[in-house]
């Protein structure tokens, strides 16, 4: 293994013998890590292995490096590449549908116009790279083997830097004419002059309410006007923005007031913009997933928030449609995103055999 692989994790579930054939390998490129996994047809993970990323890197250099780590999990598991059907590539991010090339993801700037499929497809040495966004790639992971396994449709809605939403209708992920399909974080909730600005420039966006950074932002603002809470002790100036949303968690689990109230009001933009979802798509089951959960499901704060969730959408919602779906967490995870990724690169594996 070349030495620019320094591996974080190293993974062999089961042997390969036991496994329904034909193999996939699902990868999740997230800037700062690459995981990989190896799953059979059935959504059984063989072998998983993670290592570090360098996103602001030359792409070029990180297929490399994606590809190198491909081949390296490859030969750990005891297998031939030839029994690798299709490889699918999860990115934080969305790509033309017409050109493969990306769009502008946010947080790699050296990434914009990039030919990832091609560009993988060369390293690897073989054409058979699928292309998913990581919400949509999580969100049918969900579909396939997770908490939405026997569902017509499902939509898995990203909590954390952005707010991102992977849909499922029929089997198919939802991707749009142009690859925007899903860009939930940029619904309107507030249509008012002084609604707050999102990361993409403009106004009211649910992003600019409740992604992990507009929670911080929304807690330093209720703090510097002088609101009582055990956070002023740990807020500061030069408190990251990303670790504030998990002080939030800390003290919401110790019963602080405000801490409870910024959960909750969290809750019910992200409510608002579930009724605008169901209205539009009518999905089975609305999952919830990502970095800010707080505390997920069985912590006392993570089902108050998914609570609060529920109150505002029945508030909110058509009574009829309401009572005809449910709102929960995800199941899967961080191992989401290269599940999904390899069920979809089978999906379309299947769609051409």
């Amino acid at each position: 293994m070349n030495s620019s692989l320094l591996l974080l994790e190293e993974t062999i579930h089961f042997p390969v013998s036991e496994a329904v054939q034909p193999l996939f390998i699902g990868v999740h490129y997230g800037g700062r890590y690459v995981k990989v996994g190896i799953v059979d047809s059935e959504g059984q993970t063989i072998s998983y292995f993670t290592t570090s990323g360098c996103g602001e890197q030359n792409p070029k250099l990180e297929m490399k490096r994606i590809a190198e780590l491909i081949n390296y999990a490859v030969s750990k598991t005891g297998i031939d590449f030839d029994s690798i059907q299709r490889v699918g590539l999860c990115f934080p991010g969305s790509m033309n549908p017409k050109t493969e090339k990306l769009y502008r993801p946010s947080n790699l700037p050296n990434w914009y116009d990039f030919p990832i499929v091609s560009e993988l497809n060369a390293a690897i040495g073989r054409d058979i790279t699928v292309f998913c966004n990581d919400a949509n790639a999580a969100a049918f992971a969900e579909y396939w083997i997770g908490a939405a396994k026997e569902m017509q449709s499902a939509a898995l809605i990203f909590l954390g830097n952005g707010i991102g939403c992977g849909m499922v209708i029929d089997g198919d992920e939802l991707i749009g004419a142009n690859g925007f399909g899903g860009e939930f974080g940029h619904i309107i909730i507030d249509s008012s002059p002084f609604a707050r600005w999102c990361s993409c420039m403009k106004q009211g966006h649910l992003e600019a309410y409740a992604s992990s950074p507009a929670v911080a932002r929304r807690t330093r603002e209720l703090l510097e006007v002088g609101v009582g809470s055990s956070l002023a002790d740990r807020v500061t100036e030069r408190t990251p923005l990303n670790e504030i949303p998990r002080m939030v968690y800390e003290e919401a689990d110790k019963g602080d007031k405000l801490a409870n109230q910024i959960v909750c009001d969290t809750a019910k933009y992200i409510g608002l913009g579930i009724v605008m979802l169901t209205h539009t798509i009518d999905p089975e089951c609305v999952l919830i997933g990502g970095e800010m959960m707080f505390g997920g499901k069985g912590s006392k704060v993570g089902e108050m928030f998914l609570d609060e969730i529920r109150n505002e959408v029945s508030k909110r919602g058509m009574a009829d449609l309401t009572k005809l779906f449910k709102i929960d967490f995800a199941k899967l995870g961080s191992y989401a995103c290269y599940i999904g990724s390899a069920g979809l690169a089978r999906e379309e594996s299947l769609l051409f055999s």
